[in-house]
């Protein structure tokens, strides 16, 4: 049974003025009327506001949102509400998604705090991005947060749907931290949910806050900070699929090894047609690593054409892994891909089998070496003590508990190219890639492929319980389905 119960007070404090009648008005004359900043069709902005991360899927919003204050967020949702215009917010913009024409668009850009407190609790702007947040956080308080390491990404969809990288098996999700959400409804209101407060909501949010409302501040348990890291990575040549399926497959057994592995080991695995390219992260010691992980991991393995061992403090582990500075620009963000992808989850319970390993890897030896610009990355979530299969906070909408692996195949073509896109024979091999490996899996809700129906993808991204669960709370706190897009709960 889902009880939530909104305080009428509390709707109160959105209601519309007597000037601000949206009756008659149009959503420019509402957002004009509530004083909301916002860039429209035909505005000198308009273009570069609505060119999205994704240049693949590109759509014409009825208006970018431009707020500055929670206030803002929840007139302008009111104005969409009720010139019946969908409505999703926009963090980071390095949604995997699609959208509609004519829907609106609330970018998150000026919240960008960044604040911890005694407790160790970050208060984190829903529009900051990842490589601030985690600069932020380690200099005020030498903490640290579990989370992807792409600096641009912003915190809002990464947070809500998952947020994963090495050290998530020592400190669960990002979405596991959440301890408290500030959040604008449907219906304009405000709220503060927790695990007390708003609990049904406070369950949704973690998992499908696309759906619910939008964040505009995140409220993080935050945990100390290693003084360093190991770094590790090999390069290792796999002569024809016969030697990757047997490296892998020993990879597996390693990962599922008690006796080696605990949580403070991370590691992800990029297959090319010729070698794997192997990285991680070990959260202790360089000696131990060095004499009890590397020896088991590389035990049965082709010899190494490289390999990479180094400590390093936390930040600059965060940037190693990714290549790149951490900080990014609190405006004007201008990065852009032109991808698709698609993703697996691989349950712990069952393990990539020995046939759907040499399945995957003569499908690329094969086909890769005939397409550019293409990646599978096969990261670890599950194994021994890994949090994100046994989370120490309150139940969530984030149904996969049970993966071992997070498989993400992606294609892209070089920015000279944008114009054409992505080719459907490009499509088809990352497809093929997914289908090597064994239907029926579920998929990262991060990793949305857009090219799934709404029932594929809620099939996909949530078992049944969770999803009914999430369509009886999505009736009760936005009835008109005001919180949209192609794949969101109840489309």
């Amino acid at each position: 049974m889902i009880s939530i119960r909104l305080i009428p007070a509390l709707l109160a404090c959105s209601v519309f003025s007597e000037t601000f009648s949206t009756t008659t008005a149009s959503l420019a004359d509402c957002l004009s009327n509530a004083r909301v900043p916002a860039s429209l069709p035909g505005s000198s902005n308009y273009k570069t506001l609505s060119l999205p991360y994704n240049l693949r899927l590109q759509y014409m919003p009825a208006a970018i949102v431009l707020p500055t204050t929670p206030q803002h967020v929840s007139s302008a949702v009111l104005c969409a509400a009720s010139s019946k215009i969908k409505v999703q917010a926009k963090s980071g913009g390095h949604s995997y998604s699609g959208g509609q024409n004519g829907s609106m668009v609330i970018s998150l850009e000026s919240f960008q705090t960044v604040a911890v407190d005694s407790k160790g609790v970050a208060q984190v702007g829903g529009g900051a991005r990842l490589g601030n947040i985690a600069t932020g956080i380690y200099n005020q308080s030498k903490r640290a947060l579990p989370h992807g390491v792409c600096p641009g990404v912003g915190i809002g969809g990464h947070a809500t749907h998952g947020g994963y990288w090495y050290s998530s098996r020592r400190w669960g999700l990002t979405l596991d931290t959440i301890v408290a959400l500030d959040v604008v409804l449907a219906n304009g209101s405000f709220i503060h949910a927790t695990s007390t407060s708003y609990t049904d909501i406070y369950w949704a949010l973690r998992g499908a806050a696309d759906s619910i409302g939008i964040v505009t501040t995140f409220y993080f348990q935050t945990q100390p900070a290693p003084t360093s890291v190991v770094n590790w990575v090999y390069e290792i040549p796999m002569a024809n699929p016969n030697v990757a399926a047997n490296a892998f497959s020993h990879i597996q057994s390693f990962s599922l090894n008690a006796s080696v592995i605990d949580d403070k080991t991370g590691l992800g695995v990029t297959p090319s047609p010729s070698s794997f390219h192997i990285s991680g992260t070990y959260h202790g010691d360089e000696a131990t690593f060095r004499s009890k992980i590397a020896p088991e991991f590389l035990r049965t393995l082709p010899t190494p054409s490289s390999t990479t061992i180094k400590t390093l403090p936390w930040l600059d582990s965060l940037a190693d892994m990714w290549g790149s500075p951490l900080p990014q620009p609190l405006t004007g963000y201008n990065n852009h891909d032109n991808f698709y992808a698609k993703s697996i989850l691989v349950p712990e319970s069952t393990p990539l089998t020995p046939s759907a390993l040499l399945n995957f890897f003569t499908y690329i030896a094969i086909n890769g070496s005939a397409t550019t610009g293409w990646f599978s990355e096969l990261n670890l979530l599950g194994g021994p003590a890994s949090r994100v299969n046994n989370p120490q906070g309150p139940p969530s909408a984030y149904s996969a508990r049970n993966s071992l692996w997070v498989v993400q195949n992606y294609a892209t073509v070089p920015a000279a190219a944008s114009a054409n896109g992505i080719t459907k024979p490009t499509i088809d091999f990352v497809k093929g890639l997914n289908d090597a490996l064994g239907m029926g899996y579920g998929g990262y809700p991060n990793y949305v492929d857009p090219e799934l129906s709404p029932s594929q993808a809620h099939g996909v991204y949530f078992n049944p319980s969770v999803y009914e669960r999430l369509r009886g709370i999505k009736k009760v706190v936005d009835p008109q389905g005001v919180f949209w897009n192609p794949q969101a709960v109840g489309t």
